[in-house]
């Protein structure tokens, strides 16, 4: 796992040590373990059955752990029931009262707590105005808009004051506009709050738009914890370098040139390498992976530096176009200005480039890890 980030200087609001789930013969859960700093926004990321909701249900009391221990400000609360760990929790299926306004849907926490009516009242109605809800709180939720119903569960759960707030998915059922919107004002609430937020997404763009920090769930296990920059320019696995970034990032085969052990071989490419790299590289019994960002590739005029392919396929996407290209050794995919397509044709045939060859990702053929990747630990600190 790459360097996991820990703010040492303030005790975390959430520490998860170990943490294993079973569910009969399936295992959800593998030594998950990670820390939430205070007064953070940290996402867990991952594709579905990841374990991103278990994880987050086991936090709030809702499942016991087969195994493992969570601590919220410091105190183990095994055992302890979800009314006494001091979370607010918002799901993706929001689960609003259908028979109560916006008004008492938000106001319920407070209520439940025998909170004087007057010191709901005004709590409502500042959650309210931060939110832009003021002119739906008398409605019900079935006259609602999907981004209206989230604001209102949003508006529940910042009432409280907790230790931490637990979102699960809390933009999934909105459409791209909407959700855009409310991440960045996910994102200004949290900060202006100054509140300790953990959410569970499967969108990366989510993920790298509003977090602090990025924990990686696959299948069960923590791969990386790691801020969003260093998540997206070393990912500590190949699947996770496939998992963020669009357009796909290129997978290519790779080797050392026989006859020149300092040469890198890939799509017809031969790129010198640093001895130590080369050895390196030379050295993994099962041979390694390229990965090569489309952004990271470009078109050019022919030279001995350059590959050469066939234009198979072009994705227009406004200013830019993706064009994927094909030859003996395989296709790659090139994130490009569509200004560089006017006299490109599909079928004809295109030299193209290598940029910022050091950003060039290298990964163990078998078991996926990335190799000779060194990370800058200033690239672990949360955002300003």
């Amino acid at each position: 796992m790459a360097n996991q980030h820990t703010d040492t200087a303030c005790e975390p609001s959430l520490e998860v040590r170990g943490l294993r789930k079973d569910f009969g013969k399936t295992t959800a859960l593998r030594d998950v373990s990670f820390t939430v700093p205070k007064n953070s926004l940290t996402v867990i990321l991952g594709a579905a059955g990841a374990g991103k909701t278990t994880t987050l249900r086991i936090i709030a009391g809702l499942d016991e752990p087969t195994s493992g221990s969570v601590f919220i400000n410091g105190r183990d609360v095994g055992g302890w029931e979800p009314k006494d760990r001091d979370v607010a929790m918002m799901f993706d299926n929001l689960a609003l009262y259908p028979n109560k306004s916006g008004y008492l849907n938000i106001a319920s926490p407070l209520l439940i707590q025998g909170v004087p009516e007057d010191e709901v009242r005004k709590k409502v109605l500042e959650v309210a105005e931060t939110l832009h809800i003021g002119r739906i709180l008398d409605r019900l939720p079935g006259t609602m808009s999907g981004g209206e119903k989230q604001r209102i569960a949003l508006g529940r759960a910042l009432i409280r004051e907790p230790a931490i707030f637990l979102l699960d998915e809390p933009l999934s059922s909105l459409d791209a506009k909407l959700r855009v919107e409310l991440r960045t004002e996910l994102r200004r609430l949290q900060k202006e709050s100054g509140q300790t937020f953990l959410l569970a997404t499967p969108d990366y763009h989510e993920a790298l738009a509003i977090a602090d920090t990025v924990i990686m769930l696959q299948s069960g296990k923590v791969v990386q914890c790691d801020s969003p920059q260093a998540l997206y320019d070393r990912p500590a696995h190949r699947l996770t370098s496939e998992f963020i970034g669009s357009p796909l990032i290129n997978i290519l085969q790779g080797r050392i040139f026989p006859d020149e052990s300092n040469i890198l071989e890939f799509f017809g490419f031969r790129m010198p390498l640093t001895p130590s790299m080369s050895s390196t590289l030379a050295a993994i019994p099962d041979g390694f992976d390229i990965g090569l960002r489309p952004e990271n590739i470009s078109i050019t005029t022919p030279s001995a530096t350059t590959s050469q392919g066939k234009l198979i396929d072009v994705e227009p996407l406004g200013s830019r176009s993706v064009l994927t290209i094909h030859n003996d050794f395989g296709e790659v995919r090139l994130l490009v200005p569509a200004k560089d397509l006017q006299e490109s044709k599909i079928g004809s045939t295109l030299a193209v480039k290598v940029d910022q060859p050091e950003q060039i990702l290298y990964f163990d053929r078998t078991t996926g890890q990335s190799i000779g990747m060194e990370t800058n630990p200033d690239d672990a600190k949360p955002r300003p």
